[in-house]
């Protein structure tokens, strides 16, 4: 290939693909990668695959399909609850006494 002849970057290629779908759904993963690297503190994968095939009789021109594909880190998703003796789950511990309280208006009692 001669070094002066135009050619379009992969970017504006994958840009320019089946109407942007791909690029816009590997943007998209690569937000939830990031998003989802930083609550968990594990890595993440983005992948963009571009097949190139040829066409029967023509020689010049390519077929072109893509296939993007993620690795992303699903974070844990815990929580803490009480059990009663029956089987029954409690946000507070059922065997603790609960102490009602009403926030005071910033005065100290005298």
């Amino acid at each position: 290939m001669p070094e002066d002849s135009a050619f379009e970057e992969f970017a504006a290629v994958l840009v320019g693909h089946n109407k942007g779908l791909a690029h816009d759904k590997a943007s998209r993963l690569l937000r939830d990668a990031v998003e989802a690297v930083k609550l968990t503190g594990k890595k993440a994968t983005v992948t963009v695959a571009l097949t190139i095939s040829p066409l029967k009789n023509n020689r010049r021109a390519v077929q072109v399909g893509d296939k993007v594909t993620a690795a992303i880190p699903e974070p844990k998703l815990e929580s803490v609850w009480y059990a009663d003796d029956e089987g029954g789950l409690h946000r507070n511990d059922p065997e603790q006494y609960r102490i009602d309280y009403e926030p005071t208006n910033g005065t100290a009692a005298r």
